[in-house]
């Protein structure tokens, strides 16, 4: 019980360190750091460029590969009808080891 206690615990601290980055704040609600100075406006030039467009020539030069035709051969199909024992063997095993890992859990 203490070790799921303290797993949980592990995860919750985890969780909320990864989360600290969210409640962090930068104190610009009224433009002035923390110590009460205010941070200057920022000047933004915008300047326009022409478009410049140039005309490449691009030549590609591939090898030509030919080859014969293959002969396929029609793939036999292989079809098994699965035992209703089977079916329900694999059902009593899958069952079994679900019970003795979860009572190994303690669930």
């Amino acid at each position: 019980m203490t070790v799921k206690k303290l797993m949980l615990a592990a995860l919750a601290g985890t969780a909320l360190l990864a989360t600290a980055p969210a409640f962090a704040d930068n104190y610009r609600n009224g433009r002035h750091d923390y110590r009460g100075n205010h941070f200057q406006k920022r000047v933004v030039v915008v300047q326009q460029r022409v478009p410049y467009y140039a005309h490449r020539r691009v030549v590609v030069q591939r090898p030509v590969v030919v080859h014969r035709a293959a002969v396929v051969n029609r793939p036999v199909v292989v079809y098994r009808q699965h035992s209703s024992h089977e079916v329900l063997g694999g059902l009593i095993l899958g069952a079994v080891i679900g019970a003795a890992i979860a009572n190994h859990a303690g669930y």
